[in-house]
């Protein structure tokens, strides 16, 4: 109960510190191999769901609590069966002794780690990643190293960036990669009908994971990224263009006059025509300064 806590508060406080929306957010859940109440030694019980129902591609890290992280593969025959009879399923490595790297099918879930650890308390424990530690290693790996560094200070903990584990270097590289070219797909495509999961699919990335990693990468969701592109071509066709409002809402993708006049006003402080109006008259004042 106490390990599982510590790894909840960790996620939890990457959602509260963060800010992180409902469709970005960790959510925790707690399993079992059976399912069913599960009683802690402290007498305590609570509700889990069995391992046998769910499927690994819909997590994006699991952390098993193990009496002795460093042999439990040996012995746990039921995880690794479980793990090797799901179709979605290419290939997994052991890596570091105790730690599993699943390689999906599904290009949306490209790697799922799983991390093992001892159930046991920190005096006690043979293997010196505690479960905090593990979970900020996946927190620095989704978000960053000063986000990872801001919660450990939060929980009075050390955390050294250094002893993260190392999934894949390679991995985080093509990650950026995809976020990078996912944008530049929604620059060539802003007139369509986009939506966040459209472009996580085209990114070949969960539409979780795609949201955390565009944060990180441009500072900004990847909704707010694309009304961005929306507004400057919009702004550069008011300047430019004498076409009716209503046609460039239709040619940007912004519906219809009404609904572009509203979100206009909301972000300029002014509607569209207003915009036009008063381009046109800095305009006309530059050139009637040149005149004089």
């Amino acid at each position: 109960m106490a390990t599982a806590g510590a790894i909840g508060d960790v996620f939890r406080l990457a959602n509260e510190s963060e800010g992180l929306a409902d469709g970005s957010a960790y959510r925790l859940s707690v399993l079992s191999e059976t399912g069913g109440l599960v009683t802690s030694s402290s007498g305590i019980s609570i509700w889990t769901q069995g391992i046998e129902r769910n499927k690994l591609g819909d997590f994006h890290a699991l952390f098993v609590a193990c009496k002795d992280a460093a042999t439990a593969l040996e012995s746990n025959d039921r995880l690794l069966s479980w793990i090797a009879r799901q179709g979605s399923i290419a290939s997994f490595d052991i890596q570091q002794g105790a730690n599993l790297v699943v390689v999906c099918k599904d290009p949306r879930h490209s790697t799922v780690p799983i991390f093992l650890f001892d159930d046991a308390p920190t005096t006690t424990r043979t293997n010196s990643a505690t479960p905090t530690d593990l979970a900020l290693a996946q927190i620095e790996r989704d978000l960053n190293s000063e986000v990872a560094r801001k919660i450990a200070d939060m929980l009075q903990t050390t955390y050294v960036e250094s002893d993260r584990l190392d999934l894949d270097d390679a991995s985080i590289t093509t990650t950026t990669e995809k976020i990078r070219e996912s944008a530049r797909w929604i620059k060539e495509n802003y007139s369509n009908p986009i939506s966040v999961a459209k472009a996580a699919e085209c990114a070949a990335m969960s539409k979780r994971n795609y949201q955390r990693r565009f944060k990180c990468e441009f500072g900004m969701t990847p909704l707010e990224y694309l009304l961005r592109t929306r507004f400057e071509v919009v702004r550069a066709m008011l300047r430019n263009t004498d076409l009716p409002v209503d046609k460039i809402a239709r040619r940007c993708g912004m519906g219809d006059g009404n609904r572009l006049g509203r979100l206009f006003k909301e972000r300029y402080g002014m509607s569209p025509t207003q915009f036009r109006a008063q381009q046109r008259l800095e305009v006309a004042e530059r050139c009637l300064a040149i005149d004089d």
